[in-house]
């Protein structure tokens, strides 16, 4: 049996997860991670076995995170299409407002940086985006049930998927570091686009 860990867990996904977030997985070490943490290196690789292992653990969780991001956005009542789109959009513009450093999203970030390196980034990242579809789905169905409109299973998917494409669009964007007022009416606009 070996020996009980000496931290606690998520605090240490945290620190690890800021560091990968503001620097990128290349530019950072586990010596970083041990530093940021408080946790040994030895302990970091008894329980991760490399910094791959450890960034999936902190990727996967991360992206967990944007689904249950998601589904809490969605959770309330919309009046109608256009509202459930403009809901959910507009979390995402207060998200992005929300961080100084506009550094994007963890997810699209390692995209970039890892996919064509490790195929379980983007296997990860693929299997998330389609959740996060999926939870926006349903909340189009749901409003659509709940408002009299007729709404196609099918329809509500491409309702959905052009929702996270503009979703993500808006996370680039700020990254470019457009203003918020900017963000919003993008999101607004998208919003309507979307429920025609």
């Amino acid at each position: 049996m070996g020996r009980p860990r000496r931290y606690e867990e998520d605090t240490l996904l945290d620190a690890a997860q800021e560091l990968f977030w503001a620097r990128g997985y290349d530019r950072t070490s586990m010596e970083d991670v041990a530093g940021a943490s408080g946790v040994g290196t030895s302990s970091l690789y008894a329980a991760y076995s490399s910094k791959l292992g450890l960034f999936l653990c902190v990727f996967r969780r991360y992206c967990e995170g944007r689904v249950e991001f998601v589904s809490e956005a969605t959770a309330a009542p919309s009046p109608d299409l256009e509202a459930a789109a403009a809901q959910f959009l507009q979390r995402v513009v207060d998200e992005c407002g929300s961080a100084e450093d506009r550094r994007g999203c963890l997810m699209l970030n390692s995209i970039v940086e890892l996919s064509e390196r490790f195929p379980d980034v983007l296997e990860t990242a693929t299997a998330t985006t389609t959740r996060m579809e999926d939870v926006l789905t349903a909340k189009f169905v749901r409003t659509a049930r709940a408002t009299g409109i007729e709404l196609g299973e099918r329809d509500a998917r491409e309702h959905a998927e052009r929702t996270v494409l503009a979703s993500q669009g808006l996370i680039q964007l700020s990254r470019l570091h457009v203003p918020r007022e900017r963000l919003a009416l993008l999101a607004e606009r998208a919003a309507v686009a979307r429920a025609s």
